[in-house]
């Protein structure tokens, strides 16, 4: 059950709380993580599997989506990942202020962005029958339709 917040716990609290969802998920102890010790040098085996779980941890916990806390660099793959994502839980709480205060700004953006893409698409009639453009208009929409995917996840 996702839990929806519109602000996180003061710091010190939210350490705590991420301490031991850190410590549960990547089965490790909490208190290193709490003297701020980078993640890779405490979780035996930190890589995008163990930071996945954190995000879906911290995604039930704080409502803030797998999807927003994920590095908006398009190029970064499962190798990088783990060397953009914070290195420890001073780093992560930073982190996940930052995500929080694009939420307030997004959603005004986002709309401002979605009422321009209607307004600038234009109404394009279905060719003829046999002509073989359904085919060409159908690449062209699933075309659109990732290319509306990938945007959403670099915002």
């Amino acid at each position: 059950m996702t839990t929806t917040m519109q602000t996180l716990p003061d710091t010190p609290i939210l350490r705590e709380k991420l301490a031991a969802i850190i410590a549960r998920t990547s089965r490790c102890e909490p208190e290193p993580l709490l003297e701020d010790q980078e993640f890779a040098s405490v979780i035996a085996q930190f890589d995008s599997l163990a930071i996945l779980e954190i995000l879906l941890e911290i995604e039930t916990e704080y409502g803030l989506t797998t999807d927003e806390m994920l590095p908006t660099h398009h190029d970064v793959g499962a190798q990088e990942f783990t060397s953009v994502f914070p290195k420890n839980i001073s780093a992560l709480i930073i982190y996940m202020h930052e995500v929080m205060n694009r939420r307030v700004v997004e959603p005004q953006t986002t709309e401002s962005a979605d009422a321009a893409r209607k307004e600038a698409a234009p109404e394009t009639a279905a060719p003829p029958a046999g002509q073989g453009g359904a085919e060409i208009s159908g690449n062209a929409a699933q075309q659109d339709a990732r290319s509306g995917k990938d945007a959403e996840f670099l915002q």
